[in-house]
C-alpha cells in the first residue's frame, strides 16, 4: 500500500505495481501540469522487493536531489522525495513504502487505504451495509443489491454518502468456502434444493445443475433465502400474477427474520455471493434475490423444500 504525497498540496495517491506520470492523460496514471513535465515523465514500479523508479523525461527527475540517469532503475525508500522536473509543486515524498495492495482508496477524508478481503467488504460499514465488494473466479465485483457488476482498476464505489477508487494492484487469489463448477458462458436452468430441519433449527441448500449436485452446506443466510421461496411459493398457490409473486418489503421481511434491516442485507449479500462463487464465471447471470424500491424476492427459479424430510412444496420446473 504505497503512498506518494505531493509535498506543496498535499495530495496523496496510491501507487499501483506500475505507475506513470507525466503530462499525457491517455498514457500516464498521475498527470502533471507543470510545463516542464514531459508526456511521459517517469515510470514507479514494484520491483517484488523494493519500489523503484526511471527517468524517461527530457528535463529530468531528481530523487533525493540528485538527477537520476535516464533509463535506469532506482531504488526507493520511505522518505524519498522524487521531483518531477524542476517546478517545487512536482516535488513527491513515499510516504509509505509497503507492497502493493488492492483496496478502495477514500475521495475525500483522511487518505487510508481501505484494504480489501476477497470475500467480503460491506460498504459503507458492516453496521450499516448498502453494498459489498468481494472477488469470484480472480475478478473483483461491486454487488449493489440491485445489480452485480465487474471492477476494473479506477471505478468509483459508492455508498452511504461516500466515495471510493477501486485501486487493483495484485491477484490476492481466492480460497473460496463452497465448491466451484467451471467457467462457463452458459447455465442451464438452476434448481435451488432446501432441506429444513423439523424444528427449522437447520437449512441446508443444494444447487441442483445440469446433472450435478452442488452442496452449499448450512449456513444462516440459506433460512433468509427459505423465507423468500415460501413467500414466493404461497402467492404462486394463491394465484397471484407471476410479476407480483413473492415481494416483501425489506423492512417486513426483516421482522419476520427478527433481525434488523442492516444485518438483513448483510445476509443477503452473503447468499448472493456464496451462490456466485458456486456457479463459477456464470454465476453472475444468476439473480437468486431480486430487489426493486424497498422490496426484495427470490428470483425466477426453480426451487423445491423439504422438511424434515418431506417435500413441503415446490415451485413448477423441480424435477421429483
Amino acid at each position: 500500500m504505497a503512498i506518494l504525497r505531493n509535498l506543496p498540496s498535499g495530495r496523496s495517491i496510491v501507487l499501483r505495481p506500475l505507475h506513470t506520470f507525466g503530462r499525457h492523460p491517455d498514457s500516464c496514471r498521475t498527470v502533471l501540469q507543470e510545463a516542464d513535465v514531459s508526456k511521459l515523465h517517469a515510470i514507479v514500479r514494484w520491483s517484488g522487493m523494493r519500489w523503484e523508479v526511471a527517468d524517461q523525461s527530457r528535463n529530468g527527475t531528481l530523487l533525493d536531489g540528485v538527477r537520476l540517469q535516464p533509463a535506469h532503475w532506482h531504488g526507493l525508500a520511505e522518505g524519498s522525495e522524487i521531483r518531477f522536473g524542476a517546478s517545487a509543486a512536482a516535488a513527491w515524498t513515499l510516504v509509505d513504502a509497503s507492497p502493493p495492495r488492492t483496496g478502495l482508496w477514500p475521495l475525500g477524508g483522511e487518505p487510508v487505504l481501505r484494504v480489501l478481503d476477497i470475500q467480503e467488504n460491506l460498504l459503507p460499514h458492516a453496521s450499516a451495509a448498502e453494498s459489498n465488494v468481494f472477488q469470484s473466479e480472480g475478478r473483483w465485483w461491486w454487488d449493489r443489491m440491485d445489480q452485480v457488476q465487474p471492477l476494473l482498476d479506477g471505478h468509483v464505489v459508492q455508498a452511504g454518502g461516500q466515495r471510493w477508487e477501486f485501486v487493483l494492484c495484485e491477484d490476492l487469489g481466492a480460497t473460496q468456502d463452497v465448491p466451484r463448477m467451471p467457467p462457463a458462458s452458459a447455465l442451464p436452468a438452476p434448481l435451488f434444493d432446501f432441506d429444513v430441519s423439523q424444528d427449522e433449527e437447520h437449512v441446508c441448500l443444494d444447487i441442483q445443475l445440469g446433472g450435478q449436485s452442488l452442496s452449499l452446506g448450512e449456513r444462516i443466510h440459506h433460512y433468509t433465502l427459505l423465507t423468500l421461496a415460501r413467500q414466493r411459493l404461497q402467492d404462486a398457490l394463491r394465484g397471484v400474477p407471476m410479476a407480483s409473486q413473492g415481494w416483501l418489503a425489506i423492512d417486513a421481511l426483516a421482522r419476520m427474520l427478527g433481525v434488523d434491516v442492516p444485518y438483513l442485507n448483510i445476509q443477503l449479500f452473503r447468499a448472493r455471493r456464496q451462490i456466485q462463487n458456486a456457479l463459477g464465471g456464470a454465476g453472475e447471470t444468476v439473480a437468486v434475490v431480486e430487489r426493486r424500491r424497498g422490496e426484495v424476492r427470490f428470483g425466477d427459479y426453480a426451487f423445491r423444500i423439504r422438511k424434515g424430510g418431506r417435500l413441503e412444496g415446490e415451485r413448477p420446473g423441480a424435477q421429483p
